[in-house]
């Protein structure tokens, strides 16, 4: 079984949810304080998770005019002041040490998820990778990262897995909705036999109900994507079907289109991640993401 080496992060978005700072700033770069105290852009914590997990290359799927931005942050022009000051030139170093691992691919107009990813696909070569979303950070129950929990899956189980969460019915507008069977009773991991992309509430109740989560009479919960997934190379040859064949849900090439078809295909696992998921893609999004990384970070007296 190949290792997980290789991670693809879509960034091409137009970030119209966060206009007009997205005219001043591409929206990878916005800033949020981290867990160690120290402010970084979004994508470098994106990045940085995958690197838990054992990644040792990343491709961002961008629109052209963001890579120059990007790469000038992931190099090693900063001023001589910054050098001067140890604690600081350990930390220009390791935007250098990210930026080697980095390629990019372009995504000239947005097509959906699913296109984004195929953008990539000469990156990802017969490689298995790991897929995380460009505006989505995550902030693990334990020691070990949510990536790396979603890693150590694939190493036991040999498939395809998609991270997992909980949402409510309320929810199935915005999220991509697995069912499948728990591996035993008390197992955070589930053998998948359905994907769909935003179900309708009377195709999820008919079809896309989990035992364990889905209660008629108390609560009416599904099993949804929870921002990561390791997909082996099978993936890139249904993206490619879909691609020529303009095969759509909502208009646009669907990453969990494809997905579904790996399902049936190869078998995939979902794992239900001890952790949680961070939006920043809209305003009050990213003041919830920015206000919990602070609770959760050296400057936690000053919020609370």
């Amino acid at each position: 079984m190949q290792s997980i080496n290789k991670a693809i992060i879509p960034i091409a978005g137009y970030g119209t949810r966060l206009f007009p700072a997205t005219k001043a700033v591409p929206k990878a770069l916005f800033p949020i304080i981290a867990q160690d105290g120290l402010a970084k852009p979004i994508i470098q914590l994106i990045i940085e998770e995958a690197l838990t997990a054992g990644v040792e290359a990343v491709c961002l799927v961008a629109q052209p005019h963001q890579v120059e931005p990007i790469t000038d942050y992931f190099s090693g022009n900063v001023p001589d002041a910054i050098r001067e000051k140890p604690e600081l030139a350990v930390q220009a170093d390791r935007l250098v040490e990210i930026g080697k691992r980095l390629q990019f691919a372009i995504q000239a107009e947005p097509q959906g998820f699913g296109h984004a990813i195929y953008c990539a696909k000469d990156f990802a070569a017969d490689d298995p990778v790991m897929i995380l979303l460009g505006d989505h950070l995550y902030i693990s129950e334990t020691d070990v990262s949510c990536a790396k929990q979603l890693a150590d899956v694939y190493t036991q189980v040999g498939k395809s897995v998609t991270s997992l969460d909980v949402c409510d019915e309320s929810e199935l507008s915005v999220n991509g909705i697995v069912q499948g069977s728990p591996e035993s009773e008390s197992s955070r991991l589930f053998t998948l036999a359905h994907i769909a992309e935003k179900p309708t509430v009377d195709y999820a109740r008919e079809h896309m109900r989990v035992d364990g989560i889905w209660d008629a009479q108390e609560t009416h919960q599904y099993l949804c994507h929870f921002g990561i997934d390791l997909l082996t190379p099978l993936l890139f040859d249904i993206l490619d079907y879909n691609y020529r064949n303009q095969i759509l849900t909502h208009g646009e090439i669907q990453l969990r289109d494809a997905m579904a078809e790996v399902v049936k295909q190869e078998g995939m696992f979902g794992y239900r991640v001890a952790g949680s998921r961070y939006d920043t893609g809209n305003p009050q999004e990213l003041l919830r993401t920015a206000y919990t990384f602070g609770l959760h970070g050296p400057y936690r007296d000053i919020l609370i």
